[in-house]
């Protein structure tokens, strides 16, 4: 052997190091913008507050389907009717003159109460569309049978670690109406990226972004008419440059304001891409299409002017989130508990003219017991907006309210 020879050999492990070292630097530097925080002006909305009342209790008149894609076995299909209540992440778009005949339309996982909080569970969190014209009973459109998506097999599947056991699932369920169509977005964990291609539309960014496995991957169909759905399509996945590796991309809630979409996410601080101490953080993101988000380096980290969950426990953070916009005004429904504990108690409501700087409401919509839920508009005119209400619990029982924001007020409580 030459000592050439020798030589590059010996350089080989400082190559290594060298290469490692910058991966690894790269991936401390993957960092979302800071943007600089507003000062609370110290106002609490005032007058009196009508968003603490449930109306009635949600009965949705469909089947959980457990199957895996091909197999129709009896045994995973679930009435999850009342009194079997199993719903999970409900997210609503309401039409004052109805659409396809229905004012209410809302996708939801089912998941909780009588399915049970446990691994198999996660073979019912499929996407599933249901109608309503009252807010409290709901059922399939005319036209559509079963969820958007059968439930991820095994095949399909890879383990989050080496030796680990497989499992896979789709979560966190979420829609915008613009364009004369919905745009539904939702989060596919652990399945391989050939599997999601199979599924998927036949497409040049299903191609560039489904290259390589990703823990998870936040997907999109479309609609005109919500019956019939376009092909999936990959919006972006938990590897870099979209995200610190395998980070959760937690409840991605998407809001169209007539100009981009903009998302909101939660991040658990599971990594040193975040500034502080805090349990999980919001970043927003923006799109021209729908389809091409910010990277995580583009990505804006939220601001909470008030944080009034840490009152209550300072282990407290936000774990899943909901966005609505109107009228100029970004809002976000708020889940907030113990994240490290991967769970949540109390639901709250946030507001923002930037989508940044967010103000929260201090009083929360629930004290415990509450998992995502939704805030949808219903009325708007120049004085309030009339808002409905799915408040979802943990016990798998969804909960129909309504309640109205004053426009000054909560002007009056942004302004510096």
């Amino acid at each position: 052997m030459t000592p050439h020879y020798i030589n590059k050999l010996k350089l080989l492990p400082l190559l290594l190091i060298a290469f490692i070292t910058s991966c690894s630097q790269q991936e401390e530097s993957l960092l979302a913008e800071n943007i600089p925080a507003v000062s609370d002006n110290n106002i609490e909305y005032g007058g009196v507050m009508n968003y603490l009342t449930d109306i009635g209790t949600v009965n949705i008149n469909v089947m959980a389907n457990g199957n895996y894609p091909g197999k129709n076995d009896a045994s995973y299909i679930k009435n999850i009717n009342s009194p079997n209540f199993s719903y999970c992440h409900p997210d609503v778009e309401y039409f004052p003159n109805g659409f396809n005949g229905y004012k209410y339309w809302m996708v939801f996982t089912p998941f909780f109460g009588v399915i049970g909080n446990v691994r198999e569970s996660e073979r019912y969190e499929n996407p599933t569309v249901v109608v309503s014209n009252d807010g409290l009973n709901w059922s399939s459109p005319n036209g559509m049978t079963g969820p958007l998506q059968k439930a991820p097999s095994l095949n399909e599947s890879f383990p989050e670690k080496d030796g680990a056991a497989k499992y896979t699932f789709w979560s966190d369920v979420d829609w915008t109406f613009e364009k004369g169509k919905f745009s539904l977005y939702y989060r596919g964990s652990f399945i391989k990226a050939s599997s999601l291609q199979n599924r998927g539309a036949k497409s040049q960014n299903n191609l560039k972004k489904l290259k390589n496995n990703a823990q998870r991957t936040i997907v999109r169909q479309t609609s005109t008419n919500g019956i019939s759905w376009s092909p999936l399509e990959a919006v972006y996945t938990s590897n870099p440059p979209y995200s610190p590796k395998n980070n959760h991309i937690l409840s991605p809630s998407i809001v169209y304001d007539g100009q981009e979409y903009v998302s909101f996410e939660v991040e658990n601080n599971i990594s040193p891409n975040f500034p502080g101490n805090d349990p999980s953080y919001i970043i927003q993101r923006t799109s021209k299409n729908g389809l091409d988000f910010s990277n995580f380096q583009q990505s804006k980290v939220v601001n909470f002017i008030n944080k009034p969950w840490t009152n209550v426990n300072p282990e407290y953070a936000p774990w899943h989130i909901q966005a609505s916009y109107v009228d100029g005004y970004y809002f976000l429904c708020i889940a907030a508990g113990e994240v490290r504990k991967y769970t949540s108690d109390m639901l709250y409501l946030a507001y923002s003219k930037d989508g940044l700087n967010f103000k929260v409401l201090a009083k929360p919509f629930v004290e415990q017991n509450t998992y995502r839920s939704c805030f949808f508009p219903m009325h708007t005119d120049n004085e309030n907006i009339d808002f409905g209400a799915i408040i979802a619990y943990k016990s798998g029982v969804f909960k129909y309210r309504e309640f109205q924001l004053n426009k000054k007020k909560l002007d009056a409580c942004l302004t510096k």
